[in-house]
């Protein structure tokens, strides 16, 4: 390892807690707890309508995830970051001042822009700062702490918000959450670059975007963890969109909405800081053993149960995919070459963004032409079917790569 200057140690330890401090002003968001009631009830979008608007979303996700990581890994992680910031400000306060489904719709689609750009990049700074001070090993803790904190984002968010919105009207909390972002903007760019180890230079963009391709293709456990991994997450988000509508359907107010909505922020909270601990004593096909169990038990008893009280599944959904995404990004990162890491890591992104654009429409025109409990009949078919196809895919990828990386006796 390069032995570093005391002034580049301070900086790359500084670039690891102010990480921490820009993943929550990006996540703190006063909407968290209202923002499907804001759209349906103020707005007047239907079920069908916002879930169309979510479908956008991921399909422009998809179309940006891996260009904007090209560009974090050709003009570095530190403008990227800062382009993705400036994006989400304008995004959301677009999205709160906006009256037509057309406004909306744009802000959606600089939303889903400004999220890219931010998406892989800080993962690849996080774990090129640790790996730059020898402390790579400790990298799925501190992607545990990414997760703790967009959960404690949230949940301070949904817990501030949801009074603020019954105190004056839905749409004061989105405004005042594109105040609450553009602070990161000055964080972004007091980061420090990390520098490429010796011998990697940065690539041009065409080689870039066609050698992550190649890094993804020719390398197994890499494919099908990001297949595994991205479906997890998708299968946690999509069905996300109906928490709100489901406590509203069963009485529970706007004023108290962001406390209901605790549980599930707390779980996600726990799963992301205990990962590197479970991960240590099941290793990581062990914890992603639990997933097709854990969350396909909790759609099954939110499609079976029909009251507030089968609201306790979402927490268990949501421990599952906080506790299983540290050991999924330490594995991606250990086998990405340092200047393709946040282009590849974006494919992740990319094809969550695919699953929740497939699988968006489909479950909001289920809410409103069915029923609620429907749309997690849906879910839990969709997660005991594709997920352990998936975890079977990378099981057996995985042991290839072990046994040809063992010399034959």
């Amino acid at each position: 390892m390069t032995t570093l200057s005391s002034q580049d140690r301070r900086a790359y330890q500084a670039n690891i807690w102010k990480s921490y401090l820009l993943h929550f002003l990006v996540h703190f968001q006063l909407w968290w707890g209202i923002w499907v009631l804001y759209l349906r009830d103020m707005r007047g979008f239907s079920l069908t309508q916002i879930t169309v608007l979510e479908a956008i979303f991921w399909g422009t996700a998809v179309l940006a995830e891996v260009p904007t990581g090209a560009v974090a890994d050709r003009l570095g992680r530190k403008a990227s970051l800062a382009l993705g910031v400036g994006c989400t400000a304008v995004a959301v306060l677009i999205f709160g001042l906006a009256t037509s489904y057309e406004v909306v719709l744009v802000s959606y689609v600089a939303w889903a822009i400004g999220i890219a750009f931010f998406s892989g990049a800080d993962q690849a700074l996080l774990f090129e700062s640790l790996k730059a001070l020898g402390r790579e090993d400790e990298y799925q803790q501190a992607a545990g702490r990414f997760g703790a904190i967009f959960a404690f984002g949230a949940l301070a968010g949904g817990l501030a918000g949801a009074p603020i919105a019954a105190a004056t009207d839905l749409s004061i909390p989105v405004l005042l959450s594109a105040a609450i972002v553009a602070p990161g903007l000055i964080v972004a760019l007091s980061l420090r670059e990390p520098a490429l180890p010796k011998g990697e230079a940065r690539l041009a963009y065409s080689d870039l975007l066609r050698e992550s391709a190649r890094t993804a293709i020719r390398l197994p456990p890499v494919r099908a963890m990001l297949v595994l991994s991205s479906l997890v997450t998708a299968l946690t988000f999509a069905p996300t969109v109906f928490m709100q509508p489901f406590l509203a359907d069963h009485g529970v107010e706007v004023g108290v909405m962001g406390f209901v909505l605790t549980p599930a922020r707390v779980m996600a909270i726990i799963g992301a800081l205990v990962a590197y601990r479970v991960t240590a004593r099941l290793g990581t096909g062990g914890a992603f053993m639990a997933a097709p169990l854990l969350m396909g038990a909790g759609y099954l008893l939110l499609g079976a149960w029909d009251t507030v009280f089968a609201f306790a599944a979402f927490p268990l959904i949501h421990f599952t995919n906080s506790l299983l995404m540290p050991p999924a990004t330490d594995y991606l990162n250990r086998r990405i070459p340092n200047n393709q890491r946040a282009t590849v890591l974006s494919l992740r992104t990319m094809l969550v963004s695919v699953w929740a654009a497939v699988l968006m429409p489909v479950l909001g025109a289920t809410a409103d032409l069915a029923s609620l409990r429907a749309v997690f009949w849906i879910a839990a078919g969709v997660t005991l079917v594709a997920l352990p196809l998936a975890l079977g895919l990378w099981r057996h990828a995985d042991r290839r790569e072990g046994e040809e990386a063992t010399p034959a006796t």
